[in-house]
């Protein structure tokens, strides 16, 4: 109990101190009514984080961190969001698809996520992040904890090992397809 009184007093200070450091940062980052949830989420990561604040030398900069990922967040979540309406109104404003068109794509989905399984979990995940996800090569480093250049060849080999499967899928499909000649008198 005394230590979560400590935490708590602890925790004043550092609003008390940086709040309008804070709100400041964000500000200039930020359109005004996304601020406040910024500056909220901010110290949110702070209290979260009480028993890891740093040296008083140190607070500063690990305080302005948080808060230039929080805005770093915003941001991406911004560009999501604006990507996702374009995505809706192109929907809206496309011709609606016949049955069969629907048949062919479902058909062409499965089968990419039926051979998306198949290759090992470091390659699913980033695919899954450049094309479902559709983050960029720096976000996905940053998730991944690599550099942006071993992104592309990363992403560059799990692209062509899932060229690869869906390329023997199609051949083994169109094998297995294949009639045999038809001798004359119609037997094989």
């Amino acid at each position: 109990m005394e230590q979560l009184l400590g935490n708590d007093q602890k925790f004043r200070g550092l609003y008390d101190r940086y709040f309008v450091a804070v709100r400041s940062y964000c500000l200039r980052r930020l359109p005004v009514s996304e601020v406040n949830d910024a500056v909220a989420e901010t110290f949110l990561v702070v209290w979260r984080r009480i028993d890891d604040v740093p040296a008083e030398s140190a607070v500063r900069p690990w305080i302005y961190t948080i808060a230039k990922n929080v805005v770093r967040n915003a941001n991406r979540s911004k560009r999501r969001r604006t990507r996702l309406n374009l995505r809706i109104d192109r929907l809206r404003s496309a011709p609606e698809p016949t049955s069969e068109t629907l048949v062919v794509s479902s058909a062409e989905n499965d089968k990419v996520l039926r051979m998306l399984a198949e290759l090992r979990p470091v390659d699913q995940e980033i695919l899954r992040l450049s094309f479902w996800d559709e983050l960029s090569n720096s976000e996905i480093a940053q998730i991944l904890d690599i550099e942006p250049h071993a992104v592309t060849m990363r992403l560059s080999r799990a692209r062509s090992r899932l060229a690869h499967r869906l390329g023997m899928e199609t051949t083994k499909q169109s094998t297995e397809a294949d009639p045999r000649p038809v001798t004359e008198g119609g037997e094989r």
